[in-house]
């Protein structure tokens, strides 16, 4: 096996700048072409670093953002995720560095992705290409997948329980006696024709029960300006549905303004049901019926499954399935 020497001597720098290099120094300033050189060394020797017997604190933690601005901004869920997030590593890790796609599309193409196997772990946020996720567990052994739809045995994954959150909504809404019921979604642009799990499981259950209109379904992607056109084409429906199940809360905000604007009302006219339980959705007129998805305890659950890999307390990976509650207000009645 290759030592931290023999790199330095085959790219002709000192041990010093091999090190500041793969440790990630961002006060330590070298040219471009001198990185390249280096991480190139390191996988022409295939060097593996040693790694420290630190304190769990001085870990080296990744986050990786999979999921673009404009979703971001899009869909405040994300926001609140991301934020938890950091807010519970930092009260145990101080070493954290934060990467969004565009910065590892530039990695991957400047031949520097091989820095990710020097952290200490990575954790994915948003949902990833498999393809993807199993280059990065070549780097990598200490990964995390967090609000991650398709996945696999070989990886730990804190998510919620997709399909039951959707059972829970059409449940209520077959409780409350609607039949003709429709689904304003998005769909993830990071990976290619992946099919939202509203999506999935909403065509699923309605055709079990013998109630799925392809009219009544529509695909936009996860924001108010969406959800309002949207919901302008359900409207123009001769046959319109009774409840509507909207992809996320910005939706159903978009989708409100298109009630109103044909002089018609929530609940009375149409039901409106929504997902994530933004702060705003107890504020919307009516407010907002919703389902709640504590992004507080999926953070939490990620950093307690993030420990117990450093540590070492297990050898083998999990999946954590976290609850979700349906927050009944007043957009929707009984028919």
């Amino acid at each position: 096996m290759a030592t931290i020497r023999e790199v330095a001597k085959k790219a002709g720098v000192s041990i010093t700048t091999v090190s500041r290099i793969l440790n990630n120094d961002d006060s330590f300033y070298v040219s471009k072409s001198t990185k390249e050189k280096v991480l190139k060394t390191v996988k022409q020797l295939n060097y593996v670093k040693k790694r420290k017997k630190n304190k769990i604190s001085q870990s080296n933690i990744a986050i990786i953002k999979c999921f673009d601005e404009k979703i971001e901004k899009e869909d405040p869920y994300f926001v609140s995720l991301k934020i938890n997030l950091e807010n519970k590593l930092k009260k145990i890790f101080s070493r954290i560095r934060i990467f969004n796609l565009y910065e590892i599309q530039k990695l991957i193409k400047s031949n520097e992705i091989a820095t990710f196997s020097f952290a200490d772990a990575i954790i994915f946020v948003g949902e990833i290409n498999k393809e993807k996720l199993k280059f990065f567990k070549t780097l990598n052994g200490n990964i995390i997948c967090v609000d991650v739809y398709d996945t696999d045995n070989i990886t730990d994954y804190i998510k919620f329980d997709t399909r039951n959150s959707v059972e829970m909504v059409l449940n209520y809404m077959f409780k409350l006696k609607h039949k003709k019921i429709g689904l304003l979604v998005g769909r993830n642009k990071v990976v290619e024709n992946l099919v939202d799990f509203r999506e999935r499981y909403f065509k699923e259950i309605m055709i079990k029960n013998g109630l799925y209109r392809e009219e009544y379904l529509k695909i936009g992607d996860f924001s108010m300006e969406s959800g309002y056109f949207m919901m302008k084409e359900i409207l123009k429906l001769e046959d319109k549905p009774t409840a509507v199940f909207c992809g996320n809360d910005s939706i159903a905000m978009g989708a409100y303004r298109a009630i109103r604007e044909k002089k018609l009302k929530i609940p009375e006219d149409m039901s409106i049901i929504g997902f994530n339980d933004l702060k705003l959705s107890k504020y919307y007129t009516p407010p907002l019926t919703t389902i709640k998805i504590d992004t507080k305890l999926i953070a939490q659950e990620t950093v307690n499954s993030l420990v117990e890999l450093l540590e070492g307390k297990r050898d083998y990976h999990k999946k954590v399935f976290l609850p979700i509650e349906l927050i009944e207000r007043q957009s929707c009645q009984k028919i």
